[in-house]
């Protein structure tokens, strides 16, 4: 019925979007995309794009953006900082970057470092290890992490490839632990950094006699997350806690989570986090 509306022949609609990026050496970078809508799928209710035509679209420009900005990149990395002159080339390979819209493959040099002003020194690095050295953006790797603690990591991987270019096998479980492991090392290092804090903090307490706002107070109460698999062992144990200066009734005060139970933890973590 529809092609009978047309004189019996199909209508087609083409869409075709461009972006341009230009770089300060002056590079300019164009990508464009197609896509094409038929009468017969809007009368089938296609109407407007669909989840795999974003995909498309967003997979193209997501492959312009990523190539130009490393290339820019490298070509600014090539330059020595301390003579201004370029790096010789040690070779040229590609990289695998995966993004939330999709892998792209990028041209990946090395330079090697200036022989004037490193003489006698043979070594090359990529430039690319700098700012990708997960070869995965730290969006996807975050967002993978995000669904990765809420979900089973195969569903977390179905959910990402249904709405996003991305590849539905995705490492979700290496990402989530990955992930975990930084934010561990982050929380050690603020728990070192609040316990060589901890004396010069007590070196400007003042003796006020009387005085409920020299009291260091602290209130804790934990939770016991359990699995919702009855035979999974993934159980924790959350510390909630408040830190504030005064006693019960006073207001302020800073409150932080834990996923540790040891004193001397909780005892750092509160002293960070009161001294923010």
């Amino acid at each position: 019925m529809s092609a009978a509306l047309f004189g019996g022949k199909a209508m087609a609609v083409e869409w075709t979007i461009t972006i341009e990026g230009r770089n300060e050496f002056g590079d300019v970078c164009r990508k464009a995309v197609r896509i094409d809508k038929s009468w017969e799928r809007l009368f089938d209710g296609d109407l407007g794009l669909s989840i795999e035509d974003s995909k498309t679209i967003m997979a193209a420009l997501q492959s312009a953006v990523v190539n130009h900005e490393a290339e820019t990149y490298s070509l600014f990395r090539r330059v020595c900082p301390d003579c201004h002159r370029l790096r010789p080339v040690k070779d040229y390979t590609t990289r695998r970057i995966r993004t939330v819209f999709g892998i792209v493959e990028v041209r990946n040099p090395r330079w090697m470092l200036c022989r004037d002003c490193y003489p006698g020194m043979v070594d090359a690095f990529a430039p690319l290890r700098e700012i990708c050295p997960d070869r995965a953006t730290s969006e996807l790797m975050e967002l993978t992490a995000r669904l990765g603690s809420m979900m089973p990591y195969r569903q977390a991987a179905r959910v990402l490839a249904e709405f996003l270019p991305v590849e539905p096998t995705a490492t979700v479980r290496k990402r989530t632990i990955r992930i975990g492991e930084r934010l561990d090392d982050q929380v050690a290092e603020e728990e070192l950094h609040a316990r060589a804090q901890t004396d010069e903090r007590r070196q400007l307490e003042m003796q006020l006699p009387g005085d409920r706002r020299k009291e260091f107070v602290i209130s804790i109460d934990t939770a016991h997350v359990r699995s919702a698999d009855s035979n999974s062992a993934r159980n924790f144990e959350l510390v909630v806690a408040r830190c504030g200066r005064g006693g019960r009734g006073e207001g302020g005060g800073r409150y932080f989570v834990t996923g540790s139970t040891d004193q001397r933890a909780i005892r750092d973590r509160a002293l960070h986090a009161f001294g923010k």
